[in-house]
């Protein structure tokens, strides 16, 4: 997959304008975290899960064009009580069998997620302040589940049919 295909998918899927999809990709590709395009543009480099997932995670941790390299790397080395990197956990969303994602909240200011997978609650890194306001993000969990369906493959239409069986199937639950 191409880097400009990654990118598209991400703008479409969290409702991000493309040009700041863009820049925060050219920012990751700057900071030699991603493949850049050499010589002609007409055969830009593919990229591999790792690079997808950088990309992935300079998106949602998005803290401002010049914090690119550091959200990735901060984000990506946050562990839980059990000792899992939340970088590896996202891999699995992305790349593994599909598996119903409650909304991803990315806290800023302390750097920290708080998820729900299978049901299961966790936080990574820090936890939430109990007594002031975070600055974070909120990344719904069907916009998790109809990227990681289009990045393994899956149209447009098929990762919609997807989001709406997970939700049938949590409506029964």
């Amino acid at each position: 997959m191409r880097k400009s295909q990654v990118a598209e998918v991400l703008s479409r899927r969290l409702n991000i304008p493309a040009g700041r999809v863009d820049g925060l990709i050219m920012r990751l590709s700057d900071a030699g975290m991603i493949p850049k395009a050499e010589g002609a543009r007409r055969y830009p480099p593919e990229v591999d899960e790792a690079d997808i997932l950088k990309m992935v995670l300079a998106v949602i941790a998005d803290r401002g064009l010049g914090n690119v390299k550091e959200s990735v790397e901060q984000y990506w080395q946050l562990s839980n009580e059990h000792g899992r990197r939340f970088g590896h956990l996202l891999n699995e969303i992305l790349f593994g069998p599909p598996s119903d994602v409650g909304h991803v909240i990315l806290r800023h200011d302390p750097v920290g997620v708080s998820l729900t997978l299978n049901g299961q609650h966790t936080v990574f890194g820090a936890e939430a302040p109990v007594k002031t306001a975070a600055k974070a993000s909120i990344v719904p969990g069907y916009a998790l589940t109809a990227i990681a369906a289009e990045l393994q493959g899956h149209g447009p239409s098929q990762a919609d049919s997807m989001i709406e069986l997970a939700r049938l199937r949590r409506a029964f639950q």
